[in-house]
C-alpha cells in the first residue's frame, strides 16, 4: 500500500494531484472540512469519488493511537423539549463529515470517573458537554487531568477564557420574541421561565428585561418562575393572569413554559386562544398546539459544526482556547388571528 493510501491502493497524493491541491488540503477536507473553501472542498471530493479513494481508518487510528470517537453523555429530556435529540443528530452529522463518530454513553454512577475511563482507555478522543451548569465542577476537573472537551453552553460562574465552548444567544432570542409581540400590539408582555440561578434561564430572562425597557413597557410585575413542567408553568401563568392588570402575551424561556402559558390562558368564545405566546426551542410540541405557536429556534446544525471544529483544533494540539463562539437563534413565526390586545 502506498504512502497515505487506502485499501484499494489509491494514495492521498494521487487525489491531491487529480484535484490540483496539496496533500494537506486533501487531509483537511477529510478531517476538518470547515478549514477549506467550499469550492476547493467540492473539487477534492469529486477527485475522491472519481478515484474511489477511501481512507483506511483502522490503520490511521493505529498509527495515531486515536479512536476518532467523540463522547457525549446522555441527558434526560426536560419538559416537552427534544433539543438533546436534535443536537445529537446534528453532532453526529458534523462529526461524520470530519471523519469522527459519536459515542453516546450513560453515567448512572460517577460521571467524572466514567468520562476519564473513556479517555484513558482510548474509547473516545474527546468529550462534548451539553448540560453545563453555573460553576460546573467538571470543567476544571477535566482541565486538570488533560481531558479534551468542548462545551455547548457558556461556562458561567468561572473564567470562560479557560475553556472551549460554543453557545446560542438566548437573550437575543427572547428579545426577538418580545419585539414580535409588541409589533402585534401588546403592551403587557410577561416572561415565564426558570427561577433565578439557572444560568441560561437567567440569560433568556435578561433578554426579556432588555426588550421591555427598550419598548418602554410597564412589565416589572409580569415575571414568573416555575419548574420546567407544563402543569407547574400553567399554575405560574394563572397567578399572573389573576392580577388586576394581567398580561395579554407571554415570552417564555422554553416551549414547556409556553405550552403551560397557552393552557392557562384558555380559549375564547371565538374559538381562538386568549393569549399570544412565544416559546423557545421550536420543539414539535408548539407545532402540535392548535393553532401552532411561534418559537425561537436554536441553530443546532451550526452549533454542532462549530463544536466539532473546536474539538479538532483542541486535538490538533492547540493549548490556548479560541474565543468562544456565540450564535444567534431565529424566531419562527406562526401567525394566527389572535386576540385584540388590551392596552
Amino acid at each position: 500500500m502506498g504512502r497515505g493510501g487506502d485499501a484499494t491502493g489509491v494514495t492521498i497524493s494521487e487525489v491531491a494531484a487529480a484535484a490540483g491541491v496539496s496533500r494537506q488540503t486533501v487531509s483537511n477536507v477529510l478531517k476538518a472540512p470547515e478549514r477549506v473553501a467550499p469550492e476547493t472542498a467540492a473539487r477534492v471530493r469529486r477527485a475522491i469519488d472519481e478515484l474511489g479513494y477511501r481512507p483506511n481508518r483502522a490503520a490511521q487510528n493505529l498509527r495515531q493511537r486515536t479512536s476518532r470517537c467523540i463522547g457525549l453523555k446522555m441527558v434526560s429530556p426536560s419538559g416537552v423539549s427534544d433539543l438533546f435529540d436534535r443536537f445529537l443528530h446534528a453532532l453526529t452529522e458534523a462529526a461524520g463529515a470530519a471523519g469522527y463518530h459519536v459515542l453516546l454513553f450513560g453515567a448512572a454512577g460517577d460521571e467524572l470517573t466514567t468520562s476519564e475511563d473513556l479517555i484513558r482507555t482510548g474509547t473516545v478522543d474527546a468529550l462534548v458537554l451539553v448540560d453545563v451548569e453555573v460553576g460546573d465542577p467538571r470543567l476544571p476537573w477535566f482541565t486538570r487531568r488533560g481531558i479534551p472537551f468542548v462545551c455547548f453552553g457558556r461556562p458561567r460562574g468561572q473564567a470562560r477564557g479557560r475553556f472551549w465552548w460554543a453557545d446560542v444567544d438566548g437573550a437575543h432570542g427572547v428579545a426577538r420574541a418580545v419585539d414580535h409581540l409588541v409589533a402585534r400590539g401588546h403592551r403587557r408582555v410577561a416572561y415565564l421561565g426558570w427561577p433565578p440561578g439557572n444560568g441560561f434561564g437567567d440569560d433568556r430572562r435578561a433578554g426579556w428585561e432588555e426588550a421591555v425597557r427598550r419598548h418602554g413597557l410597564d412589565a416589572a410585575d409580569l415575571v414568573a418562575g416555575s419548574a420546567e413542567d407544563v402543569a407547574a408553568a400553567a399554575a405560574a401563568a394563572r397567578t399572573l393572569l389573576a392580577g388586576s392588570e394581567p398580561p395579554t402575551a407571554f415570552a417564555c424561556g422554553s416551549d414547556t413554559f409556553a405550552v403551560g402559558a397557552r393552557l392557562a390562558g384558555g380559549i375564547g368564545p371565538d374559538g381562538w386562544p386568549n393569549l399570544d405566546v412565544v416559546g423557545f426551542d421550536d420543539s414539535p410540541a408548539v407545532m402540535l398546539m392548535s393553532p401552532p405557536m411561534s418559537s425561537v429556534r436554536q441553530p443546532l446544525d451550526e452549533v454542532a459544526r462549530r463544536v466539532v471544529g473546536l474539538l479538532i483544533d483542541r486535538l490538533s494540539g492547540a493549548e490556548t482556547p479560541r474565543e468562544g463562539v456565540m450564535l444567534r437563534p431565529d424566531l419562527v413565526i406562526r401567525e394566527w388571528r389572535g386576540p385584540e390586545p388590551v392596552h
